[in-house]
């Protein structure tokens, strides 16, 4: 079985678009730092251990708040 993400981001108009869908296939952010800890969350998976409210109500051991996330 194949898992697809698809990142979504909402434009000025406060409509949701398809990161991407316009001809661009890269998604920048406007504070350089932050495009390099997202390529590290990116690449080492990092983003696989992010802990969501429903996973808490699932197991309430699991900190929805992530405190460990960006140390």
């Amino acid at each position: 079985m194949y898992s697809i993400n698809r990142l979504y981001t909402r434009d000025a108009s406060k409509n949701w678009k398809l990161a991407g869908s316009d001809g661009g296939c890269r998604l920048t952010t406007k504070e350089p730092a932050a495009n390099a800890v997202l390529l590290d969350y990116i690449s080492s998976k990092k983003w696989e251990d992010v802990v969501d409210f429903d996973d808490h109500l699932d197991d309430i051991t699991k900190d929805w708040l992530n405190p460990e996330l960006f140390k």
